[in-house]
């Protein structure tokens, strides 16, 4: 609102600047023109929605990777490595351990999504904040492809790890997908970092 306000007033500073200009020189139809097109464009900025976006800085984080090959019969307790980093603002994901390490305090949000490509596999997907479950999520095969999507929020301080495993107890049944067609993914962003 605060910009839409500012924007507004130099609107008019501007119309104002012309306006004597055109007294100056004595043109009174350019005069009534202008002030016509003036109070048209005010009008515009009071109907149009600003939306005020903050500017990025160097608190931005966030990552989003995936794994580009099939991991078959992973075991319990097998941390998920998606290898190819598309996104790694802040430097955050290591695409080699599959670990998100927080480069500041701040709150996090998280996404796993783990794809499966055959009946009757399933598995469990545990998240993890510095080694202890914080969330799961459960793929089950009841058709020929089957996916899951599990989300997180979590308040973190500078260098708490989080990343994906199999169940630590629940056996693992068949292979995580990882090619062109399903993407078996981790992401995650700062919401407020500081």
């Amino acid at each position: 609102m605060l910009l839409e306000k500012v924007q507004i007033q130099e609107t008019r500073i501007m119309d104002l600047e012309m306006e004597i200009e055109v007294l100056k020189n004595g043109d009174k139809e350019k005069n009534r023109r202008t002030v016509t097109e003036s109070r048209r464009q005010e009008r515009e900025v009071k109907q149009k929605k600003v939306r005020i976006v903050p500017a990025p800085s160097e608190s931005v984080i966030a990552f989003y990777a995936y794994m580009s090959t099939t991991e078959s019969n992973p075991s319990t307790h097998h941390t998920i490595i998606y290898d190819h980093a598309v996104t790694n603002i802040g430097n955050g994901y290591n695409r080699h351990s599959g670990t998100f390490t927080a480069p500041i305090d701040g709150v996090y949000v998280f996404s796993w999504t783990i794809f499966m490509s055959a009946h009757g596999q399933y598995m469990s997907i545990e998240f993890m904040l510095n080694s202890q479950p914080v969330g799961a999520s459960i793929v089950q095969g009841t058709n020929d492809y089957s996916s899951v999507t599990g989300t997180a929020i979590l308040s973190m301080q500078k260098n708490d790890i989080v990343f994906t495993r199999t169940h630590a107890t629940y056996v693992p049944h068949g292979s995580i997908r990882g090619d062109n067609l399903m993407r078996t993914a981790f992401t995650g962003w700062c919401l407020s970092c500081h």
